[in-house]
């Protein structure tokens, strides 16, 4: 058993936002746990449980289980692709053109 994660961290390791791990604890499905009353923790055998549940969830990053790329869909932007082109700078409003 490893140490338990907090919001932040596993929000790291899921490529999401540590409001969306705490919505997720909150609603119960994550499952979670209160330390000193106050700090959310989430236990690693729940995130591994949780991992194996549920294969569709976001890029683990190197933690992940399937270490590769899948290929994208249709309807998924590629972000990439996107910031790599340059738009035209908008024009300066306290210079003459």
């Amino acid at each position: 058993m490893g140490r338990p994660y907090t919001p932040e961290t596993l929000a790291e390791r899921w490529g999401c936002s540590a409001r969306h791990i705490r919505r997720m604890c909150k609603s119960g499905e994550l499952p979670s746990f209160r330390l000193g009353g106050r700090l959310l923790r989430i236990r690693a055998d729940d995130v591994d449980s949780f991992e194996c549940q549920n294969g569709d969830l976001p890029d683990y990053k190197e933690n992940s289980a399937s270490h590769g790329r899948t290929e994208m869909s249709a309807d998924v932007i590629d972000l990439e692709r996107m910031t790599r082109q340059r738009r035209p700078a908008a024009p300066r409003l306290d210079t003459r053109n």
